[in-house]
């Protein structure tokens, strides 16, 4: 079934329990059916031109389930990779990075991660150590977050190194795949992402751009809008959505800016967004102070659920979970 985040003064009052005071979804719909002419109607009438943001739970009524990556790409067992061979036939495949390496104490970790990449011998795992020790040595450390292109073989590593750690309180290699495009997959792997029928049918049919999601926890993404409406399907892991109605989102991000005497584009994923003041100062606004808590909307993405948020609705992300292990989305902009 879906459920609908309806305007403030259409809620039945209900709080997270974990969200300080933060609304969450409490109307629900009848269920969606599965991906025929009916549920595209259906997700027409009752979310898409609403105009609200809507959940779709996990089940043959979500979209997500159409997704053959779903269960082709992630394996359960904990004891191997999360990865299946489907996936790691492209192992050597480029994929656009972000690193993160915010303490004196995460950048030793990662050193060591690299010594380790290195004393694998492989001479593709040899060649992304020493483009990562290029970095290391670069400007802007200890407080870093830089993009590179490296192949998918650096995030399979980074999780096997993280499950070695052992211990909880370790340190874990942070990368994360983000905003990389389903169109520059590898064929096979772009055949396991078809747009869901709702996406294409919905409305005109228009995909302005869609997106693959894999990470190491914890995976973050600051507030921000986007142009377009925007279906978030989550195929691994849980993340934690915030959400805040067009309006009100602006009146905080203007707020934050002002704030710390800074000005940032909100439709971008830049590096400014990512680090530094803005990204702190937004941070603590959404998910840390109790100001204003009642225009944002709380809501968690399970495996399998499909989150639609409309455009110009201002979202925050970040996975729930034990740092380190993997979590994945992909996502369609469309109109």
């Amino acid at each position: 079934m879906f459920m609908r985040l309806g305007k403030p003064s259409l809620w039945k009052s209900s709080l997270h329990p974990s969200s300080r005071g933060c609304r969450y979804i409490s109307v629900s719909s009848a269920p969606i059916p599965s991906a025929t002419t009916e549920a595209v109607a259906s997700f027409r009438d009752h979310v898409f031109s609403v105009d609200q943001p809507s959940i779709l739970r996990s089940g043959l009524n979500s979209p997500t389930n159409q997704l053959q990556a779903c269960s082709k790409w992630f394996s359960n067992d904990v004891a191997k990779l999360p990865f299946t061979s489907h996936v790691l036939e492209f192992k050597d495949w480029l994929f656009p990075y972000e690193l993160v390496i915010a303490t004196p104490r995460q950048r030793e970790h990662f050193c060591l991660f690299i010594g380790w990449l290195k004393a694998t011998g492989d001479d593709i795992d040899i060649s992304v150590a020493e483009l990562l020790m290029q970095i290391m040595e670069g400007p802007g450390l200890p407080d870093l977050f830089t993009q590179l292109d490296a192949p998918l073989r650096l995030l399979v590593a980074a999780i096997k190194f993280n499950s070695l750690q052992g211990d909880a309180t370790s340190e874990h290699i942070q990368l994360y795949i983000a905003q990389s495009s389903l169109s520059a997959l590898p064929k096979r792997l772009q055949s396991d992402l078809i747009a869901p029928e709702v996406v294409l049918r919905a409305g005109r049919g228009d995909i302005y751009s869609s997106s693959i999601w894999l990470g190491t926890q914890p995976t973050y993404t600051p507030l921000h809008r986007d142009p377009n409406p925007n279906l978030f399907c989550q195929l691994f892991g849980t993340k934690s959505v915030k959400l805040m109605h067009p309006s009100m989102g602006q009146t905080l991000f203007y707020r934050v800016q002002a704030k710390i005497g800074q000005q940032g584009n909100s439709h971008i994923r830049t590096a400014d967004m990512m680090q530094g003041a803005e990204r702190e100062a937004l941070h603590q606004a959404v998910w840390e102070s109790q100001e204003g808590q009642e225009h944002i909307y709380d809501v968690d993405v399970h495996p399998g659920d499909a989150l639609f948020i409309p455009k110009g609705w201002w979202h925050t992300i970040k996975s729930v979970g034990a740092d380190g292990l993997l979590n994945a989305s992909a996502n369609w902009w469309f109109r």
